[in-house]
């Protein structure tokens, strides 16, 4: 029988890629996602929320039009407002503008992607998978990171 042997420093090194939580970042032209996160959803939830960074490197502004994700029966993109002291929830029509050379971040009580008919639930330290579809950059697949259920942001994640 073969053997494989990893130093040790690669094994310390996946160790702590793997503790470090949302830090992972996906690119597609001149659009990176980054810190891609979620919270775990108690048992019989069947939605969730997704919040994520969007950094255009481009000298050409971009837009991101929809998601996916194969966990969830439907998604979309929704923003959190507040009007006549009542806090409101709704799909975002014509998608999220991200400016040329800058950043767009999806937060809590604001922009956030919407996972609804979740097919089980969100456990905290897994990771799931969704697309992005952007206007310029076209599908960025991400990475979720599934973090506690107060979580407020991805600073909360193990190791950070």
């Amino acid at each position: 029988m073969k053997r494989h042997i990893v130093p040790l420093s690669a094994l310390a090194l996946a160790a702590v890629m793997l503790a470090a939580g949302p830090a992972v970042s996906e690119t597609s032209g001149s659009v990176k996602v980054e810190n891609a996160w979620s919270r775990a959803s108690p048992s019989g939830v069947k939605v969730a929320a997704g919040y994520l960074t969007i950094v255009n490197r481009g000298d050409e502004p971009d837009r991101l039009l929809e998601a996916s994700a194969p966990f969830a029966g439907a998604t979309e993109i929704h923003k959190t407002s507040m009007k006549d002291g009542v806090m409101r929830m709704r799909p975002v029509k014509d998608g999220v503008p991200v400016p040329a050379n800058s950043t767009v971040t999806l937060e809590p009580n604001s922009y956030h992607l919407m996972f609804m008919g979740l097919t089980e639930p969100l456990h905290e330290g897994d990771t799931v998978q969704a697309n992005l579809i952007f206007e310029r950059a076209g599908t960025v697949g991400i990475t979720i990171s599934v973090l506690g259920i107060g979580a407020q942001g991805p600073e909360d994640a193990p190791g950070q």
